[in-house]
Formats: C-alpha cells, structure tokens, sequence
C-alpha cells in the first residue's frame, strides 16, 4: 500500500440531502464510465470507486485532489455547482472516510438499518471500478476489507435480522407460507406506492410470475412495465376478471384506495377449495381491502398493515439492541484497518477496540472456568454477552470522540480511564 495516501470521499445520501438534489444527482448506468474517465484523465484521480443508489450518492477518490473539483464533476452534468449541494452533503478523509465507508457497507448509514441491499451495491460499485481499471494499491484493500466487515456484521450480530418496513416483513411471511418464490404467482391488486415496494422485494426474492389487476388499466400497464424483465413474466387482467386472477396466484398483494372490501369471503371460499394448496394475501390498505373473514378459511393465510407493523415495530426494538455491537465492532475493525497503513501510530480507536475485546475475553475465560459444568448454548451465550456490554461501552467513547473531534482533553481522559482498570485485573 502506498505510503501516506490521500483518501477523498464525496456524497449526498438520505440524511442530509433533499430528494430534489439526490435527483439531479443520479448518475444514469450509461454515464458512469464517462465520470469515472473525467475523474482519472482530467482530475488526475489515481483510484475511484463510486457508488450510486436510490439513497446515496459517493465518490471514493484516491490521489492529489480537490474537493472542489471532484463536487464540480458529479454536479455539472445537471447544472449543479459545488456550492448548490456541497453544504447538503458531506466530505470525509482519511481516517474518517475509512469509517463512513465500513459503515455504508454494514446498513449503518442506510435508511433501513442493517438493510441487506447496500451490500451487494457496495460489491457492484467495486467491482465495476475495478474491472474498468480505476482501482489500485488504496481502494483495492480498502473496499475489500469493506465487504469482509459488512459480512462479519451480518454474521455475528442480528442486526440484518429484524426487518424494518411492512414491505419486507409481507416478503419473510410470505416465504415461511410459501416456500421457495421462484415459482409463487404474485398477483397485484391496484397500483400504489406501497404494492409497488412489496412488488420491488418480491422481485428481489426470487418471484417470477407477477399478475396486475387495476381499475385504471393504465397504472396497471405502467406497473406491469416497471416490473418486466428478460426473466420475470407480467400479465395484467381487467378488473372484471378478478375472480379468475385470484385462483390462479399463489400470492396476493392488495393497496388499493377503495373505501370498502374487495375481495369477500364468498369470493375466496370456492377458490381455495378447488386450489388445493395455500393462498396468501397481503393487505396494505388502509381500509382494508381484504375480507377480514379470510383468515378463518383452510389454507388462506391474511395478514395485514396491524399484522405487519406490529411485527415490524417488535423488530425496531430487537435491531436497536444489535447496534451497538455492529458500531463497536466497525469501529475496531477501521482501526485495525488504519494500523495496516500507520502502523507505528497506536491510535485512540486501537486502544478502545483492544481493551473492549480484551475485557471481554478475560471475563468470558473467568465465567467459563466457573461455569465448567455448564453446556456450550449458556457459554455462548455468556461470551455474547459480555461482548455486545464491552461494545456498548465502546460505543459510548467512541461517540465521545466523535462528538468532541481533536479534543486533546477527552483524548486524555480517555486514555487514562483505559489505563485506571486494565483488561483482566481483578
């Protein structure tokens, strides 16, 4: 790796920037390589690696580059200057930006935490600079190292686990009824904004076989196109064809605006009884759209937006829990990662994330030397323990730090409390 390297990142996101910017923003798939190519052959940037999603948009440069300039080139392209939406976004470097990173690829800094997708589109965004050429002895170890931490993330905590939007919960239910959605027919009632989420995570996980009924047959053709792929088969049926929609789909997504039930129990009752195998519906209305009724019926399965929110609310709680341990754990592994590129400098993130894993280890030692009788669920879960309260507290001077940036008093006090009690005394 090189010696002393300058590390840039550039970006707007959903925290700071308005949705109007992040717009004029967006980089079609199609001019990706055009700004990469300014960016190395006009700017003089040595490595870049950008990622561009709904949410976010970020530049990762390496090199002997101006803020400034890099801003002017994501921006000009829709008439934006630097100063019309540099103070909604955010420059990091070095250090810093080492961390924005970490966190960006674990879900820390997504809208959802812990959201699965950002990963993959950290991976793609990689690998498309590195196939073009764009990356090197920087960015190469430095998004690498990204994906591993995200990964380890993912495994050794829970905070991937608990889904947070209704969208994403209808999707886990739906498999735990369904199975495998690779061959699930999902049927589409009505055409609004949340059946389009629902439709975009069902898509996401693997349905095929997507079927549209509306009463504006427009919405319905305009939803049908938004969906249809080489590999995903879309049919839309005219609304008097609902009855005949319903028994040929295994999956029912209804958000329609009606003021009143549209699919009864009458209807369904005969349908499931010829189907012989299990219908699932998912009402995002609000009124409901689903006969409430359904859900007493053999092999029809109803949830709907209380069914779901409660779920998703359980699971706002639980993830809160996890992210402590997934902050403590970025935070040690950016300073592992930064003592690979200094590794004369014992930084003050090396000292918390040294003393947290070795608190933890020298008591986990402790227990389980007393605990010898006990069986290797309740020793493991002992040895969790401790570390997500030894996470939690370095969380604690981490933020410290943050909030207090250059301090060279809290660094101090700091230090000296990691000196006063050392790991494993006592």
């Amino acid at each position: 790796m090189a010696e002393d390297p300058r590390l840039l990142v550039l970006g707007a996101d959903h925290h700071r920037t308005p949705v109007e910017l992040r717009e004029r923003l967006a980089i079609p798939a199609d001019q990706l390589a055009t700004i990469g190519d300014h960016l190395r052959i006009t700017l003089g940037v040595s490595e870049a690696v950008v990622i561009n999603t709904c949410n976010r948009l970020e530049c990762y440069v390496a090199g002997d580059v101006k803020a400034v300039d890099v801003a002017e080139a994501l921006g000009s392209r829709n008439g934006l200057a630097p100063g019309d939406w540099l103070p909604h976004g955010y420059v990091h470097q070095g250090g810093v930006a080492v961390r924005h990173l970490f966190r960006v690829a674990s879900g820390l800094e997504s809208l959802v935490l812990g959201e699965e997708q950002i990963l993959g589109q950290v991976r793609d965004a990689y690998e498309s600079a590195r196939t073009r050429g764009w990356t090197g002895p920087l960015l190469n170890p430095l998004f690498q190292k990204a994906l591993g931490v995200a990964k380890e993330v993912r495994t050794t905590t829970g905070l991937s686990k608990h889904k947070l939007s209704v969208a994403s919960v209808a999707v886990d239910l739906a498999r735990q009824v369904h199975g495998d959605l690779a061959n699930a027919r999902l049927l589409v009632i009505g055409a609004g904004e949340m059946a389009e989420l629902a439709v975009r995570y069902l898509l996401e996980h693997g349905v095929r076989h997507i079927g549209i009924v509306n009463r504006n047959q427009e919405r319905a053709l305009a939803l049908a196109a938004n969906a249809q792929t080489a590999e995903v088969q879309v049919k839309t049926w005219a609304w008097e064809h609902l009855p005949t929609a319903l028994e040929c789909h295994d999956i029912v997504v209804s958000g329609t605006s009606a003021p009143h039930i549209i699919v009864s129990k009458a209807l369904v009752a005969p349908l499931v009884a010829r189907r012989r195998r299990p219908l699932i519906f998912v009402d995002l209305a609000v009124p409901r759209d689903i006969d409430p009724g359904i859900a007493d019926l053999e092999d029809a399965f109803l949830y709907n937006v209380d069914h779901l929110e409660a779920v998703v609310n359980a699971n706002r709680q639980l993830r809160e829990e996890e992210v402590a341990g997934a902050e403590a754990l970025v935070a040690s592994q950016v300073a592992e990662f930064l003592a690979t590129i200094q590794p004369s400098a014992q930084t003050l993130g090396t000292c918390i994330a040294t003393w947290s894993s070795t608190l933890a280890e020298a008591e986990t030692a402790r227990l389980h030397h007393r605990l010898n009788k006990a069986d290797e669920k309740t020793k493991n879960e002992t040895r969790y323990a401790l570390e997500r309260t030894t996470g939690k507290f370095a969380h604690r001077l981490h933020a410290l730090i943050k909030a207090h940036p250059g301090d060279p008093l809290v660094e101090a006090l700091i230090r000296e409390l990691l000196a006063a009690d050392p790991p494993g005394r006592g």
